[in-house]
């Protein structure tokens, strides 16, 4: 047993000394050496295997390619429409309106970058006259005039959210005359300066919540007797809301977005169908 133990010893000695010295080196670099060629343990998991780990990036190709597809259809069908427009050729900014049976719209917003491509920014349910829209407007007809305007000024109960076009902070002696036989017909004024000779006439600051933002068209800017009046892009009261007598309101939220958006050189075009694009003369 004792010479056994003995043995043990002189062995693990030379072990050792192998170790370190030359042979010792030669010895530990292949034992480096067949450390560098086993193969290297995973860290990341299992591999994946199955039928269905190919099909899966098929159809998140598939899935892409249909994504872009249905991307370039849109932007080529949004360069068609506003080909369609003859005002799209003069504005970098343009509201579309477009008649869905009855007093039902739907309006969309759309800018033109410097490479002269049409994005639409949003679009949105609406309403617009009453008994529809029409080519010959009338005062008390609760027509929308169809056509290509532009918008004069910005105004509001509300403060003015960052507005470019001028914005009018209404007070409650704020009147717009919609009395053909009155010499401010289709006029704001303001009652404590202008001598009434009107009998009748919207009371803007009362007109909440449709007024709370608002947009008004150079529509009969003439303010020719009886052709129409007070034809405002403005506010709605919830998707309940019945038609106008001429005006066109969308949700607030987007009234809002139309506010600090529109310029002087921004057109509102109003059809009462999209067939009739083609027919729209711009100005």
């Amino acid at each position: 047993m004792r010479r056994y133990q003995r043995y043990l010893l002189v062995m693990t000695g030379a072990v050792l000394f192998a170790c370190s010295g030359t042979a010792g080196t030669t010895a530990c670099a292949r034992m480096n050496e067949d450390r560098a060629v086993r193969p290297q343990e995973r860290t990341d998991g299992p591999e994946e295997k199955g039928p269905g780990i190919g099909l899966k990036d098929k159809n998140t190709e598939k899935a892409e390619a249909k994504q872009e597809n249905a991307g370039e259809q849109k932007n080529a069908g949004e360069q068609e429409l506003m080909g369609n427009i003859a005002a799209a050729s003069e504005t970098d900014s343009l509201i579309l309106v477009v008649g869905q049976g009855g007093a039902d719209i739907s309006l969309s917003y759309h800018t033109k970058n410097e490479e002269g491509i049409w994005t639409e920014e949003f679009e949105t349910m609406g309403r617009y006259g009453k008994n529809g829209a029409t080519d010959d407007k009338k005062e008390g007809d609760k027509k929308t005039p169809l056509g290509t305007y532009r918008f004069t000024m910005a105004f509001g109960v509300k403060e003015n959210p960052g507005s470019i076009l001028p914005y009018h902070r209404l007070t409650d002696t704020d009147y717009w005359v919609d009395d053909p036989e009155s010499s401010h017909y289709n006029r704001l004024v303001d009652s404590r300066s202008t001598k009434k000779d009107w009998k009748s006439a919207e009371h803007m600051a009362a007109m909440v919540p449709f007024y709370h933002y608002g947009l008004a068209l150079d529509y009969n800017s003439d303010c020719v007797p009886g052709n129409g009046s007070a034809i405002f892009l403005h506010c709605m009261n919830g998707t309940a809301d019945t038609g106008t007598s001429g005006c066109v309101k969308v949700p607030e939220e987007y009234m809002k977005k139309l506010v600090t958006s529109v310029d002087e050189d921004t057109r509102i075009v109003i059809v009462s169908d999209i067939s009739r694009l083609e027919q729209e003369n711009g100005r």
